[in-house]
């Protein structure tokens, strides 16, 4: 069995700290760290939210997971009702960047 299935098909739902383990694993499945980098939008947790804050400040990251991870940052801030530090938007890859300026 897989550490991703060991973890995340369990009866009881995977903790924040093992989900950024996972997302932040670069052998791990591709299509698996999108899914948990967009699962990382339910949390309210400084430790989430700078963790993403990581990927999509890291250009050599996988685009597809830096999109995901700027959806995520992206919700959590507008649940939040935080504001958007431009600075940080400005270094933003591209993929995550776009969350912040369309809205």
């Amino acid at each position: 069995m897989q550490w991703f299935e060991r973890i995340f098909l369990k009866p009881t739902p995977p903790t924040a700290e093992q989900m950024i383990a996972y997302v932040l694993d670069k052998t791990a499945d591709l299509g698996s760290r999108d899914d948990v980098a967009m699962d990382l939008s339910r949390f309210d947790d400084p430790v989430v939210e700078q963790t993403l804050i990581n990927i999509v400040l890291d250009h050599s990251e996988e685009e597809m997971i830096i999109d995901s991870a700027g959806n995520s940052l992206w919700e959590i801030w507008q649940r939040n009702h935080r504001p958007v530090p431009s600075d940080v938007v400005a270094r933003m890859h591209p993929s995550a960047q776009k969350y912040f300026l369309a809205k």
